[in-house]
């Protein structure tokens, strides 16, 4: 067996025009919902077909992320709504911590808790459902460090945590361990600048980033670093994103 690669990142188109500061990807609709720093909150295909949009009642929508019953939407001001997959509201707005303000990019992880990333200061938190502080790393004390966190995914098959890191810092991609180790740093002015958001289709290993500067989405085959060349993933159905 080959030795074992580093993360691969294969460019295969751009949507033009799009905002993308933060993306989440969601198996129940087979789409990607993308927050604009609007009100309105997109979902889209892999095509960048839009498929629906609603008006969250938000001043704007700085992160969000996916829920069984629909979203948690974050106004990076240390307010959080949940809605529906039409926007209803499901509940009254509140605070998921009180340590969390300048919320930059949300995931919701299968055991409830949640990766939270911010950007000043510069740290990723993992965040219990009852808003206890589970884990949190300084993007400083990384290396290389990482000085304006601003989107965050968990690739559930390799257990992985990918950040996106902005124009005031090395615009690039990181690839965490589960612990917080660096693994791999992935640059990406070669695609747009000013990287915002990161959503992942795992069961195809597709991956969206999203850009503030130009305001595009890019979207990627994207592979975890710790495999041999000639290993196959191991993921599950598609839904056939379109």
């Amino acid at each position: 067996m080959a030795a074992p690669a580093g993360a691969e990142l294969v460019h295969r188109e751009t949507l033009a025009g799009l905002r993308g500061v933060s993306l989440a990807y969601d198996a129940e609709v087979c789409g990607v919902w993308v927050a604009t720093e609007g009100r309105e909150v997109i979902l889209i295909g892999a095509t960048g077909r839009e498929i629906m949009r609603f008006d969250s009642g938000m001043g704007s929508v700085r992160s969000l992320t996916v829920e069984p019953e629909g979203l948690l939407l974050a106004d990076g001001w240390g307010g959080f709504r949940r809605v529906d997959r039409d926007g209803r509201a499901r509940a009254q707005d509140f605070s998921l911590s009180a340590t969390l303000v300048d919320t930059e990019g949300l995931h919701r992880d299968a055991d409830g808790s949640f990766l939270v990333v911010e950007d000043d200061p510069s740290r990723l938190l993992r965040i219990g459902p009852d808003g206890a502080v589970l884990m949190e790393l300084w993007g400083d004390s990384l290396d290389p460090p990482m000085v304006e966190l601003q989107g965050v995914e968990r690739d559930p098959f390799s257990g992985n945590i990918l950040v996106v890191d902005d124009n005031e810092g090395r615009n690039a991609l990181f690839e965490l361990a589960p612990d917080g180790r660096v693994l791999t740093v992935t640059p990406l002015s070669e695609w747009g600048y000013d990287a915002e958001g990161v959503a992942l289709q795992p069961e195809t290993g597709t991956l969206f980033v999203g850009f503030d500067g130009g305001q595009a989405v890019a979207i990627f085959d994207w592979r975890p670093s710790g495999l041999s060349i000639d290993e196959p993933l191991e993921r599950g159905p598609d839904c056939a994103l379109s």
